[in-house]
């Protein structure tokens, strides 16, 4: 019996069922897919305000509470804390963030929004609040509250199995 007959009667042996694994089947390949497209289209809203998405995620992130440090920010933000510092460096320079102690603890670094983080923050706000009802356009108000309950449902259960290794050092 030639190797093509025998490939057909073990097909035919076979039960027919679905695939074991099709990345197409799961959440996460369209959470990786939304999020790489809406990053390419942020950064271009954001490139009319001279600002890049990571520099908007950290703006955001102290707008919302002013003067984290470095962890929390990465924390928030999703960035990796060496990038992070490169681009805190770049900002500070840049006059949009400026490091402080708070006189209890003179070795923790806080960082701040300057008076120009804020107004640029301010002025990429509109454009950024626009992006984001065009990505969610047609999903309702319910909906929505859903969707962010189980994603933070889908982040708890990603936390709790990292593993101890996996967590970048202080």
């Amino acid at each position: 019996m030639d190797r093509a007959t025998v490939r057909k009667r073990e097909a035919r042996a076979r039960p027919e069922t679905e695939p074991g694994y099709r990345i197409a089947d799961y959440p996460m390949h369209y959470l990786a897919a939304i999020q790489r497209q809406n990053q390419l289209n942020l950064a271009r809203v954001l490139r009319a305000c001279e600002l890049s998405v990571p520099a908007w995620r950290v703006l955001s992130a102290l707008s919302e509470k002013d003067g984290q440090t470095v962890g929390q920010i990465a924390a928030l933000t999703v960035l990796d804390r060496s990038g992070l510092g490169r681009l805190l460096e770049q900002m500070e320079v840049d006059d949009l963030v400026e490091r402080t102690s708070p006189p209890q603890d003179r070795r923790a670094v806080l960082i701040r929004l300057t008076s120009y983080g804020q107004r640029r923050f301010a002025a990429a706000l509109p454009l950024v609040e626009t992006h984001y009802r065009r990505l969610l356009r047609g999903v309702a108000s319910q909906d929505f509250k859903t969707l962010m309950r189980l994603l933070r449902r889908i982040k708890a259960n990603a936390l709790m199995m990292t593993d101890a290794s996996d967590l970048e050092p202080e």
